[in-house]
């Protein structure tokens, strides 16, 4: 590899390193209370709602059932991820607590 390439590789790499913690910095809050009251809900509304509802890769249940009957999620941030054979996965983070209510609304495209 010449100089001048592996001067490049260092730049990008570089350049990499910094937007990555300049991203990492930007998420949501991350620390979990527990304790009554600091849980909060997720309303799904997808199609089709047959598709699977998994958080922090945890399989919780269909989406539909979810539509009427909200998720409780333990205060903290959660990685959301619905899915269905034949179609592309739809992925979300939510911040729960504080009774805080969110509604994820959500239309699987089929794959490709």
């Amino acid at each position: 590899m010449t100089p001048e390439k592996e001067t490049a590789m260092k730049r990008l790499s570089f350049l990499f390193l910094v937007t990555f913690l300049v991203f990492a910095g930007c998420g949501m809050p991350k620390e979990t209370r527990r304790g009554v009251g600091n849980e909060g809900f997720l309303t799904i509304q997808a199609v089709p709602d047959d598709a699977e509802v998994y958080v922090d890769g945890q399989l919780v249940g269909k989406a539909g059932q979810y539509e009427s009957a909200p998720l409780e999620l333990s205060s903290g941030t959660h990685r959301i991820e619905i899915r269905k054979a034949g179609y592309l996965s739809e992925f979300r983070e939510v911040y729960a607590g504080n009774q805080s209510r969110h509604t994820l609304k959500v239309n699987l495209r089929k794959a490709p």
